[in-house]
This record gives structure tokens, C-alpha cells and sequence, in this order.
């Protein structure tokens, strides 16, 4: 009987540490992970809401290091167990909310990795869900924290944050900068629609909106999923985007966003001889620019009659 006791209590112990071990291992990977593509992530962010938003990326990237260490080093396991799970309940419930109200179907969970979700929200809540059955033995058996070496493991936690946080801000410090375009309108808007007609052949009878964008521009990819909705309200008969050349993040971009408009772009001086402010949207009529939205784009009803 003794024996048994003993031999559960072992095993029980066992499972404990594989537990932690194993969620720790998960939330260091996703911490990196999102890290190592933290333009992205910034980028996926900023489909939930307002630019700013993509200030939650080292945030997130920062909890998910810390948690993970924790774990890993069994740093007041049961409170740590409890926070991680507390963690991705949020997030689970975040994502549904994504999925349900604004349509997102990749969560963005382990960065570069994420493809493999794409189109199977389901399978990000099952993962999820493996996780939280994954703790129930920390939940049932967590040792004691052990208090040696305390300064030790809060170093090393700090440390595998700091270079979370670090990798993260190298890879996304363009999310963050505007493109470098002159505030000086240059041309009147007949000048501006010759400049554009030299770029594509717009027809007398048909109505267009043009996006005028950077692909490495925040506020341009936080008005984009309004811009996709102009064909959509019938508002015209074709919209396009114009975006500045630029090969790497025009790979993030259709990536990340998936657009379903024609998109053409063009040198970066071609860009400052047309506009002087980006985002910017053309309602162009009969080859005549009619309205023009700068700065940002709320809805495409602003142009209906």
C-alpha cells in the first residue's frame, strides 16, 4: 500500500514536470517565433482595431518569454501555471472574437509558423485546448518553488525576454515609420490624373477608386480592409491599389493580407510626384479626380450620393 502511495506520488510528480516543461517549451517557441516575424504580427494586430495596436506586439512577446521561462525554471509553478492558462484563455478568446466578428482566420500564434493555421480557426482552439489539459497536473501536483538560485533564474528570464523584445523591434521597426513623402502637394488634380494615366489606361465610362500606399506603411494597412469593401457597396466599378515599389514588403503584405484588388506598383519618386501624403484614396470619374481622402479611410459610404 505504502508502496503505491509512493509509486502515484512519483508519477504524479513526473507528469508535473513534463507539464510545465512542456507549456514552457510552447510559450518560449511562440514568444520567438513571433519575434522573429514581428512585422507580421504587428501587421495581424492591426486587424483588430486602430494602429496603436501594434504596439501589443513586444508586449505579448514579452508575457509569453517571461511565462515560458517560468515554467521552464519552475518559478512559483502553480501561480505561473495559473497565469500561463489564465494567458491563453484571453487569447482563445480574443481570436474567436476575430474570427467570428471581423473574419480573421490566422492567429498569428507561432509567427512564420502560423501558415499552418491558415484557414482552420479550429484547429488554433484545439491546440489551445491540448495546452489546458496539458497543466491539469501542475494543477493537481506542483512542487514546492524551490528558493535556491532565485536571482539566477530572474536573471536568465530577463535576459531570454530582453532578446525576444530585442529580435521583435529589429524585425518590425518599419511598422512604426511612415514613408519618407513630402507634405507638399505638388500638383493641381488635373496634373495628378495625367501623372496617373500614365500609369494605367482608365476608361471615360467607368468609376475607380485609387489607393495611393506604402506596403510598409501602418496607416495604409489599417485603411486597406476598408478600401477591399468599395466594390463591394457598388460604390464603383473597379478599384485599384498604387503602392511604392519595394519587394520585401510587398511579400509580408500579400501575406499577411491577402488582397483581392489589383495592386500595380511604382518607383518611389513616381509616388512624391503624385501625392504628398499616403494613405491617400481617389474617387476618379469620367478621368477626372473627384474627391480625395487623405491620411486615413473610414468607410467607403463617405462617397456614396
Amino acid at each position: 500500500m505504502i508502496y503505491l502511495f509512493f509509486s502515484l506520488l512519483t508519477t504524479m510528480r513526473n507528469l508535473s514536470f513534463i507539464s510545465t516543461t512542456l507549456l514552457g517549451l510552447m510559450f518560449l517557441v511562440s514568444a520567438f517565433a513571433k519575434a522573429w516575424d514581428g512585422e507580421a504580427f504587428a501587421d495581424m494586430l492591426l486587424l483588430y482595431g486602430p494602429q496603436w495596436f501594434s504596439i501589443g506586439a513586444p508586449v505579448i512577446i514579452m508575457i509569453e518569454a517571461v511565462l515560458g521561462m517560468f515554467l521552464l525554471l519552475r518559478v512559483h509553478p502553480r501561480i505561473t501555471v495559473m497565469a500561463a492558462d489564465t494567458f491563453l484563455i484571453v487569447v482563445s478568446l480574443i481570436f474567436a472574437y476575430g474570427t467570428l466578428a471581423l473574419g480573421i482566420e490566422d492567429c498569428g500564434c507561432f509567427g512564420a509558423l502560423s501558415h499552418l493555421y491558415t484557414g482552420k480557426p479550429w484547429m488554433t482552439f484545439a491546440r489551445n485546448g491540448v495546452f489546458l489539459l496539458i497543466s491539469v497536473p501542475a494543477w493537481i501536483y506542483s512542487a514546492k518553488d524551490n528558493e535556491n538560485h532565485q536571482l539566477t533564474k530572474l536573471i536568465a528570464t530577463l535576459i531570454a525576454a530582453s532578446a525576444a523584445c530585442f529580435i521583435c523591434g529589429l524585425a518590425m521597426h518599419r511598422t512604426f515609420d511612415l514613408p519618407d513623402i513630402s507634405s507638399t502637394k505638388f500638383d493641381t488634380r488635373n496634373q495628378t490624373m495625367e501623372k496617373l494615366c500614365n500609369i494605367y489606361p482608365f476608361s471615360s465610362d467607368s468609376t475607380y477608386v485609387v489607393y495611393l500606399f506604402s506596403f510598409s506603411c501602418a496607416h495604409c494597412q489599417n485603411s486597406f480592409a476598408n478600401v477591399q469593401q468599395f466594390e463591394q457597396f457598388h460604390v464603383v466599378d473597379k478599384v485599384m491599389g498604387i503602392a511604392i515599389d519595394d519587394a520585401e514588403a510587398h511579400e509580408r503584405f500579400y501575406r499577411i493580407y491577402q488582397p483581392q484588388i489589383s495592386i500595380l506598383t511604382i518607383p518611389h519618386d513616381t509616388m512624391t510626384q503624385i501625392t504628398g501624403q499616403l494613405p491617400e484614396v481617389l474617387l476618379i470619374r469620367d478621368k477626372r479626380i473627384q474627391s480625395i481622402e487623405s491620411g486615413s479611410v473610414t468607410s467607403p459610404g463617405i462617397f456614396l450620393e
